[in-house]
């Protein structure tokens, strides 16, 4: 039998920072400590946690760049951008049904 599709959604998005981490992301990519900044009330452990469940989803991919020191950068993934453009259509149709949450 097959799982509903609002059931996926929420094992997909629905743990806690999973769409902030997401919509950080969308605009560049973006080291660990500057993630952290930006979304301050995450720990440091949770953060890791939830980047290490995207990229086993495959919507953001972590980058390792040979410097000194090591610079690593997490980005979404063509998956992931798509994704973007659904929070987006989700965002207008919040807005055009004047939806108050």
């Amino acid at each position: 039998m097959e799982e509903c599709p609002a059931l996926r959604i929420m094992k997909l998005l629905g743990e806690k920072w999973v769409i902030v981490i997401i919509r950080e992301l969308s605009e560049k990519g973006k080291r660990f400590n500057e993630l952290n900044k930006n979304i301050p009330r995450i720990s440091s452990r949770t953060l890791s946690k939830r980047l290490k469940e995207l990229q086993k989803t495959k919507i953001i991919k972590k980058q390792s760049f040979k410097e000194i020191p090591p610079r690593v950068e997490y980005s979404l993934t063509e998956a992931g951008k798509d994704l973007m453009k659904s929070f987006k259509n989700l965002d207008a149709w919040i807005a055009k049904w004047k939806i108050n949450i």
